[in-house]
């Protein structure tokens, strides 16, 4: 072998070594910047998550602001109508109690009067009342025509029986039958008359008597009617008072129950938001770290490739550069028996 085939031969196995050292660290080149756009997108998806999250405490703050609101709002409104269905109830209260008040004496008054009216009736229990029943009933009985006639009724009775007497005298002293007849009739006529009047005068003293205590009596009783409106009067408006009061119990457990339900749908729409934003984020970061990975490894695989390709093309090139030199060594020794076509083929 000459100095010169050695000189190629230095020249090719350098030229391979460069070739697969170029192969390699371009190789690496890539592989790290791979591994960078890995790294990168890593941090990208860091920060859009935490960027997810951050409008994610947004919302649920503005929402629980929102509820707290709404519920102050709420609470306010069921305060004024509480406050004002208390305000009507106590006026209502105020003009019961003036009203029981207004009809306090003609109730006490009516009591009063009917109690007398039954004692004078022979009613209830005040049996030892000195005059308990007595105008029990309007019969007039010749007992009470005896305690109740006029007291002028005997001296006109005895002084129209002497006037008959004197008449008879007159005559001759005889007591005729006309004359006892005229007696009789004018004792007949009298008591009649007398009796009439008194009974009158009983039924007048018993009308006059009850007809007061009736008429108080029957005040009390429309007093008591006017106060059992009053009454339920009142019981009205307890119970309109308490309806209002439900109803608005009602309107704010229902508003508290709408302020609520929207907070929770928002803040489901907004986890909801916040997970699809984060799983989008890590998705990309799987795509792309998974593309950037398989870039660097085809990179590397690309260098070994370029190194072993640079490796075996030097190879190949001396082992070619020796055959050649050995088929010239031969040619040259048998030159003179070739002709120049057949050297040529040979050196092809």
């Amino acid at each position: 072998m000459t100095w010169g085939m050695v000189a190629v031969a230095g020249a090719t196995v350098v030229g391979g070594a460069l070739a697969s050292r170029s192969a390699g660290q371009a190789s690496r080149a890539q592989a790290d910047a791979s591994s960078e756009a890995a790294e990168l997108q890593y941090r990208v998806s860091q920060d859009q998550i935490a960027a997810q999250k951050e409008a994610l405490d947004r919302q649920i703050a503005a929402s629980g602001a929102t509820v707290d609101k709404q519920l102050l709002a709420q609470r306010d409104a069921l305060t004024a109508q509480l406050g004002q269905n208390a305000e009507a109830f106590a006026f209502q209260q105020r003009m019961y109690d003036q009203t029981r008040a207004d009809f306090a004496p003609y109730r006490e008054s009516g009591t009063a009067n009917l109690n007398q009216l039954n004692t004078l009736l022979g009613l209830g229990g005040n049996t030892g009342a000195a005059d308990f029943g007595r105008y029990r009933t309007a019969e007039f009985t010749p007992a009470m025509f005896a305690e109740g006639k006029d007291p002028g009724y005997n001296f006109r009775l005895n002084e129209g029986l002497k006037a008959i007497d004197r008449q008879a005298a007159s005559r001759g002293g005889l007591i005729s039958g006309n004359a006892l007849k005229a007696a009789a009739g004018y004792s007949s006529d009298l008591a009649s008359q007398e009796y009439t009047n008194a009974y009158n005068r009983y039924q007048t003293t018993r009308g006059n008597t009850l007809q007061p205590f009736q008429v108080g009596a029957a005040a009390g009783q429309s007093a008591a009617a006017m106060q059992g409106q009053a009454n339920l009067n009142l019981g009205t408006a307890g119970a309109n008072a308490a309806s209002a009061n439900n109803a608005a119990y009602g309107q704010f457990g229902q508003g508290a129950s709408n302020a609520y339900g929207n907070m929770g749908n928002a803040m489901n729409t907004a986890y909801g938001n916040y997970g699809a934003g984060t799983t989008g984020a890590l998705g990309a970061y799987g795509a792309g770290a998974s593309e950037s990975l398989l870039g660097g490894a085809n990179a590397r695989a690309s260098g070994y490739i370029g190194q072993s390709n640079a490796i075996g093309g030097s190879i190949s090139n001396l082992s070619s550069q020796y055959y050649q030199n050995q088929l010239l060594n031969m040619l040259g020794r048998n030159k003179q028996g070739l002709t120049d076509a057949e050297a040529s083929r040979l050196m092809s």
